[in-house]
């Protein structure tokens, strides 16, 4: 399990992921979101498995092992998703 840096949730901008992405991609999929606030776990890692280059450049930067083509994961997505939101 990854562990969340000194910055709480703020580490995801530093890396490509940015909640308000997140938001909108949410509210094109029909999922139900606030306009503000923190981001349901479900809903990161749904963006995040839509969106693997945002994946591979956050477990890049987390030292996790990923591949550069391909699918990514649901496991290493649901383990990013605890560190961003």
């Amino acid at each position: 399990m990854l562990s969340r840096s000194m910055h709480g949730a703020r580490i995801g901008h530093a890396m490509g992921y940015e909640p308000s992405e997140a938001r909108a991609w949410a509210q094109s999929e029909g999922e139900p979101v606030a306009s503000r606030g923190r981001l349901s776990y479900e809903v990161v890692t749904g963006y995040l498995m839509a969106n693997p280059q945002v994946t591979r450049a956050l477990a890049v930067k987390h030292g996790l092992n990923i591949s550069t083509r391909g699918r990514v994961s649901q496991a290493t997505c649901e383990e990013l998703a605890v560190v961003v939101r």
